[in-house]
């Protein structure tokens, strides 16, 4: 059977849910405390906004809904949509669990839940960054740097969600900039002024995208609570991702990644995470994650890809690894942590390596973006802007940390930057889907070989790289038609 999706009445991108309820216990919270958004009314955006405590919390309860528990295991928070796009590549081998049809890469019509959840999760964030934006540029008690801080941080969130949103439901940006396919919300909306609402130019979404996160950039300070909140480094790192795509201007691609990583390679890399379970966000290697501690903030079963991968605790168990990919680590790499602990039969060859990176507990942090990857950024920007010896010193950088025996590239033009995609695969296997977000914005195919559960290859810029339009929304949306699903 399908993932079918059972048409709902959660999570509309245009309903206002209520945060205000946020405004309880204020002083009591720790240091990475992100209180649980509960739905109260009566409270107004007066009251909401009317001190710098309140619209923190209000915040807070942004970041507490990427960790959300909704109607099933695989439709989450953040970490649900980014574990489906890890398991679309060709190194991981999902098991006949959570997250199989997105493997086969079959959970992208219009009904099911995978494209509700990725729309309905993307801009009911969205509408709280503008709910958040209006409420404190109408705020008369706010100081003027609260509201410049207040006000970024809502421009990061829309920015994030939208580029989210992009992702998931437009093809490849550079093959068709015009391409018209997704809203944009800048404002709060209700069904009453969101059922009109058209569709845009990709363009038009990404330039918004663009000045939000510049925008952040500069309203954000460089200081935060934690790392499950946000601060000046992590818009850097999220608008870096976003020039990846555009591929506009990679000066700045590496002068963002730089600015986000700190600018020493060698030093922004060393992690002691590696072999220790992948789970804890002290490590100085991670820049934003989210906050566990196997009580009040944990989301338990539903955290993934500890709950999928790890196959040493109760758990899902459901996470396996592709052979050809495990022989691209060296022996003394330390991220090669597969094993063969079922003794796999020729007639399940799929099963033969699990991976122990993840050691799945209650109180597991959650990565959403680490060093690593701006400096990876870094050195692909170097390749962009041809300086070869800049892209494989950097490259270096980072396999050096995780290989004593590491020898540096010495490949040039197109084998430097696969090498460099490779990397990103090999640093990143579990987490945001790196094959899934690159073979997207460089046109290439996902193939699989023949030891896979389900082998397949994605041609270069098939329709499977994104999600079709929900039904409801081309049955509520006077300017949607089916013809925006014939894909």
């Amino acid at each position: 059977m399908k993932n079918m999706n059972i048409k709902k009445s959660w999570k509309r991108p245009f309903i206002i849910m209520s945060m205000v309820a946020l405004l309880v216990s204020l002083n009591s919270c720790s240091e990475e405390f992100v209180e649980e958004p509960v739905d109260t009314s009566g409270v107004t955006d007066a009251a909401i906004f009317a001190n710098r405590n309140n619209a923190q919390t209000f915040v807070n309860g942004i970041l507490a809904n990427y960790k959300g528990q909704y109607r099933t295991v695989d439709v989450g928070g953040l970490y649900a949509m980014y574990y489906a796009r890890a398991v679309k590549g060709d190194d991981i081998i999902q098991a006949v669990s959570w997250y199989r049809f997105d493997y086969g890469h079959e959970n992208r019509e219009s009904a099911f839940r995978r494209t509700n959840f990725s729309w309905d999760f993307n801009y009911e964030n969205v509408n709280f960054a503008n709910t958040l934006i209006a409420g404190v540029e109408n705020s008369a008690q706010l100081s003027e740097s609260d509201k410049i801080e207040f006000i970024a941080k809502g421009k990061f969130f829309r920015g994030f969600h939208l580029f989210e949103l992009l992702l998931e439901f437009c093809p490849n940006y550079n093959n068709n900039r015009e391409l018209v396919r997704i809203p944009m919300y800048t404002e709060p909306t209700s069904l009453e002024t969101a059922t009109g609402s058209e569709p845009l130019p990709m363009s038009t979404v990404y330039n918004q995208v663009i000045q939000d996160l510049e925008d952040a950039v500069a309203g954000l300070p460089d200081t935060r609570q934690g790392k499950s909140f946000i601060n000046k480094a992590v818009a850097q790192a999220v608008l870096t991702r976003v020039l990846s795509v555009t591929q506009d201007d990679w000066s700045k691609v590496s002068a963002m990644a730089r600015a986000a990583y700190g600018g020493d390679a060698s030093a922004a890399v060393q992690s002691t995470n590696w072999g220790n379970g992948f789970g804890d966000m002290s490590d100085q290697e991670w820049l934003w994650a989210m906050f566990q501690n196997g009580s009040d903030e944990t989301n338990f079963f539903w955290g993934h890809a500890a709950p999928m991968m790890d196959h040493l605790t109760l758990s899902y168990n459901a996470t396996y690894f592709d052979p050809d990919f495990v022989d691209e680590f060296s022996d003394t790499d330390s991220r090669k942590l597969f094993f063969d602990i079922y003794g796999v039969s020729a007639t399940e060859p799929w099963r033969e390596f699990i991976s122990t990176k993840y050691a799945f507990t209650f109180a597991s942090d959650i990565p959403i973006i680490r060093k690593s990857e701006m400096v990876l950024f870094d050195a692909e920007a170097q390749y962009q802007l041809g300086n070869t010896t800049g892209a494989q010193d950097l490259l270096f950088a980072l396999q050096s940390a995780r290989d004593a025996n590491a020898v540096k590239s010495t490949s040039t033009g197109q084998a430097l930057l696969n090498e460099i995609l490779l990397e990103r695969k090999k640093e990143f296997y579990g987490e945001f889907g790196p094959q899934w977000f690159d073979a997207k914005r460089y046109n290439l195919a996902i193939t699989r070989n023949d030891t896979h559960r389900v082998t397949m290859t994605i041609p270069a810029d098939s329709n499977l790289f994104f999600l079709k339009i929900p039904q409801d929304e081309i049955d509520l949306n006077p300017n949607y038609d089916e013809r925006f699903n014939d894909e």
